[in-house]
C-alpha cells in the first residue's frame, strides 16, 4: 500500500470515529434532557415544588418534611416514571414499524394499532372476566390489548405485502383507527359510569393513575424486548437499505418483519392499556432521533427511546402548566406537538 492509500484509509478511519463520537455525544445530551424533564415533571402539579427540594427528596429524603416526600415519592414519582417508560416504548415501537414497513409515516397511532389496543382494553373491562380463567383476571386488560393490536398489525402487514404503495398502508391504518375508535364509542353507550370514565381516560391519554406495579410491567417488557431488537440491529440496519439488499445479505426478511411486528405490538399494547391512546410519540421521536444519529440501529434504538421518553415527559409538564388549575389530557398535548411533524413528513413523502 503506497503512502497516498494509507492516508485515505487513515482519513476514513478518523472520519468514522468522528461520526461515532457525534452520535455518542447526541445520546449523552438526550440522557441529560430526559433527566432534566423528569425532575421538572416531579416539581410541577397542583402544588408547585422547588426543583432542589425534588432532587433532595430523591437523594436524601430524611432531610425534608413528610409532606414534600409524599408528594414527590408517593404521588408523582410513579406517574413521572410511567411517562418515561411509555414514551420510550411507543417510540421504539414506532421506530421499528417505520423500519420494517419502509415508511416514515408508520407509527402505532397512524396505523391504528393504538386504537385497536385501546378497544381491546375496553373489551376486557366489560367482557374480559367472562372469557378468562379467574387466576388471569388481573391480566385481562394487557391480554386483550395485545390481541387486538396484533390483529391490527398483521392486517396492516398484509396490506403492505399486497399493495407496496406507502400511501395505501397509511390510509389503511387510518381506516382501522377510525373503525376501532367508532367501536370504542359504541361501547360507551352500554357500560356503567365507572367503566365509562376509564374508557374516556384511555381515549384521551392519561397517566394520572399510574402505579409502581404498572411501571414494573412496562419496564419488564422493555427489558425483554429491547435486547432482542439490539440483537437484530445489523439485520434491521440492512433492511433500511432496501429489502433486496437485506435479502442479498442472507437475511430472512419475512421472518424478521414478523418478529419485529409482534414485539412492536406487544410494547404498544402494554403501554396503551396503562396510559391510553397517546398519539404521535411513535412518529415524532424516531423522526428526531434519525436526524440526530441516523438509521444505524445501534444508535437509532436508544436515541428513539430517549427522545420518546423526553417528549412524553415534557408533554406531561405542559399538560399541568398550560392552563392554570387544569390538567390537559396527555394525548391532546402530544397531538398538538405531533401534527406539525406529521405535515412535514407528508410533504417530504410527496416529493
Amino acid at each position: 500500500m503506497d503512502i497516498s492509500s494509507k492516508k485515505i484509509v487513515i482519513g476514513k478511519s478518523q472520519n468514522y470515529k468522528l461520526v461515532i463520537m457525534r452520535k455518542v455525544i447526541a445520546l449523552m445530551i438526550l440522557i441529560l434532557l430526559v433527566l432534566i424533564s423528569f425532575v421538572i415533571d416531579l416539581s410541577t402539579g397542583p402544588a408547585m415544588l422547588n426543583i432542589f427540594d425534588v432532587i433532595t427528596s430523591l437523594t436524601n429524603p430524611e432531610s425534608l418534611g413528610r409532606k414534600v416526600n409524599i408528594i414527590v415519592r408517593v404521588i408523582r414519582l410513579p406517574i413521572a416514571t410511567m411517562a418515561l417508560l411509555a414514551g420510550a416504548g411507543l417510540a421504539i415501537a414506532g421506530m421499528e414499524m417505520q423500519t420494517i414497513l419502509n415508511n416514515n409515516l408508520a407509527s402505532p397511532y397512524t396505523l391504528g394499532i393504538s386504537s385497536a389496543a385501546s378497544f381491546g382494553a375496553s373489551i376486557s373491562l366489560i367482557f374480559g372476566y367472562a372469557f378468562l380463567p379467574q387466576y388471569m383476571n388481573n391480566y385481562a386488560t394487557p391480554i386483550f390489548a395485545f390481541a387486538f393490536s396484533l390483529i391490527s398489525s398483521f392486517f396492516i402487514y398484509t396490506i403492505g405485502k399486497i399493495k407496496k404503495d406507502r400511501g395505501t398502508i397509511i390510509l389503511a391504518g387510518i381506516a382501522i383507527s377510525f373503525m376501532f375508535t367508532a367501536l370504542n364509542s359504541i361501547l360507551t353507550y352500554f357500560v356503567p359510569d365507572e367503566i365509562l370514565r376509564g374508557i374516556t381516560n384511555w381515549s384521551q391519554g392519561c397517566i394520572l393513575g399510574a402505579t409502581w406495579q404498572q411501571d414494573a410491567i412496562v419496564f419488564v417488557v422493555l427489558v425483554i424486548v429491547t435486547p432482542i431488537l439490539f440483537r437484530e440491529s445489523w439485520k434491521l440496519t440492512s433492511l433500511c437499505m432496501g429489502e433486496s439488499t437485506a435479502a442479498a445479505l442472507g437475511i430472512n426478511v419475512e421472518k424478521l418483519r414478523t418478529k419485529v411486528l409482534i414485539l412492536s405490538s406487544l410494547i404498544t399494547s402494554i403501554a396503551v392499556c396503562f396510559v391510553g391512546t397517546i398519539g404521535f410519540v411513535g412518529l415524532v421521536a424516531p423522526y428526531v432521533a434519525k436526524s440526530l444519529v441516523g438509521e444505524e440501529q445501534r444508535f437509532f434504538i436508544p436515541a428513539s427511546m430517549l427522545t420518546g421518553a423526553f417528549m412524553l415527559s415534557v408533554s406531561s409538564v405542559l399538560s399541568k402548566v398550560a392552563i392554570s388549575g387544569v390538567q390537559i389530557p396527555l394525548g391532546i398535548v402530544t397531538s398538538i406537538i405531533g401534527i406539525p411533524f406529521l405535515l412535514v413528513l407528508i410533504l417530504k413523502q410527496g416529493r
